[in-house]
């Protein structure tokens, strides 16, 4: 129930920054105009939705930390990351028995672990900074027995509805309240992961608005990727088993190489599906539910909730976008909320693909991001076919062919979202039943074929 109320607060502020950074944006004129030939709306829009939702991400973090109690771990990690740090990283729950305590007022209390059934309690009076250490535990009713030299302490837990446990602690006379925290060590990835992708969007922001050469951006994308594998030490060191004869394995220089030209793909790729209303919502939002379904399968409770926050500060761009708030207050992502989504989604699907590995095969993560790289790959190619460079902006994505066929608004959002989400939760399916990661590149092999087929039949037409 604490969770639901979290989460309910979250989304309150994500409304609220939504609507106010569309206010700010537009009265500064930060704006897509259109321009009757790629840009067909009728009036300015608002490029604010990548600023709103970086901000409604960092109020969740703020938040969550404060009444959860995440350990973030900023520490710099080294290029290559030995077997026990990543051990060391991983997701890690306290123990049950461990409480960390929100608020103080005359006395501090520090809990630190002695055993699994007590636990070793610092107080600290703050008006003459004596401390004292002393033992804790807990009977079978849920309270805390404290004692220690000078110190007669008592305490009762409450379990409350919208908040989290209420832990009242009376120290030789002094009463104090306090609020339980989960306590949970986040890996230093999901931070950084954060971090390098708020610098991506700060630097495509001055695109949107100034413009940048695209060799600037190619280079921010880099260095964004570069820093978080260099934080993290997680890259694409394993293919999978793709050919039926073992894992295939790349050496550290070839697979940080890759990583970053897989991941500058994939964020250029959400970038170009950001094309029509509810393109790019459509398309995080496949890229993000899609691997909860294997995490749930898999039992992994607190990845989940990572997931659940990143939803939850996402749905009120996705309703102002889709017009479901009215037409007054459409908003668009820009490309730096475009691309700052395109990072999150392939980031976070390598690390499943390569940290969780019992989850996710790395042809899963392909599957289902497939839409997106099919739109890109099969533009590139067009456009190479009709002599024109890859990188200048036309009216060749699919979205475009599905316009020209007669398909208006919304009704291209719902056949882009139907083919995307049938490719994600084919790759998923795949992987559930146990499908062996050969079968399942060579299925999709065989429907990239049939859909790159029906693209160029499409443009033809």
């Amino acid at each position: 129930m604490f969770l639901i109320y979290l989460l309910g607060i979250v989304l309150f502020f994500s409304f609220v920054a939504n609507f106010a950074f569309r206010k700010i944006f537009k009265s500064l004129s930060w704006v897509d105009k259109p321009d009757g030939v790629k840009k067909l709306h009728k009036n300015d829009i608002p490029l604010s939705g990548g600023v709103s939702f970086i901000a409604s991400l960092i109020f969740a973090v703020l938040i969550f930390d404060f009444f959860a109690g995440v350990n973030f771990n900023l520490s710099w990690n080294g290029f290559f990351m030995s077997d026990s740090n990543k051990e060391n990283n991983s997701i890690h729950l306290s123990p049950e028995n461990k409480i960390d305590l929100i608020g103080n007022d005359s006395f501090d209390i520090q809990i630190v672990n002695i055993n699994e059934n007590s636990q070793a309690v610092v107080v600290m009076n703050k008006k003459t900074f004596q401390t004292e250490l002393m033992k804790i535990y807990k009977d079978e009713s849920g309270s805390f027995q404290i004692k220690g030299d000078g110190y007669e302490a008592n305490s009762n837990y409450f379990q409350e509805t919208f908040l989290p446990p209420k832990v009242t602690v009376n120290i030789n006379g002094n009463k104090s309240t306090y609020y339980q925290k989960i306590n949970v060590d986040v890996p230093p990835f999901f931070i950084w992961m954060l971090i390098t992708g708020i610098f991506l969007a700060f630097v495509t922001l001055f695109d949107d608005l100034f413009g940048l050469s695209v060799s600037t951006r190619f280079l921010s994308q880099a260095i964004a990727c570069l820093v978080l594998i260099t934080q993290s030490g997680l890259y694409i060191d394993d293919l999978g088993n793709l050919i039926g004869l073992g894992s295939i394995e790349l050496n550290p220089a070839f697979g940080v190489l890759f990583t970053i030209f897989c991941v500058i793909g994939i964020i250029n790729a959400f970038n170009w599906i950001d094309g029509f209303n509810g393109g790019l919502t459509s398309q995080f939002l496949v890229g993000i539910t899609a691997p909860l379904i294997l995490l749930s399968v898999n039992d992994s409770l607190f990845i989940e909730q990572i997931y659940l926050f990143l939803v939850i500060c996402f749905l009120p761009y996705a309703l102002m976008n889709l017009k479901v708030m009215g037409k007054r207050f459409v908003i668009f992502m820009g490309d730096h909320g475009s691309m700052f989504c395109g990072y999150i989604v392939s980031w976070s699907l390598i690390f499943f693909a390569m940290e969780r590995a019992d989850y996710m095969n790395p042809i899963t993560a392909v599957w289902i991001v497939g839409f997106v790289l099919f739109n890109a790959i099969s533009t590139i190619i067009i456009r190479l076919v009709n002599k024109r460079s890859p990188l200048v902006s036309d009216r060749s994505h699919i979205h475009h062919a599905l316009d020209r066929l007669g398909l208006k608004g919304l009704r291209v959002s719902f056949v882009v979202l139907i083919i995307s989400s049938m490719l994600a939760f084919t790759g998923v399916f795949l992987e559930i039943i146990g499908v062996s990661e050969l079968v399942s590149m060579l299925i999709l092999i065989f429907v990239s074929i049939v859909f790159l087929r029906y693209r160029f039949n499409l443009e033809n037409s």
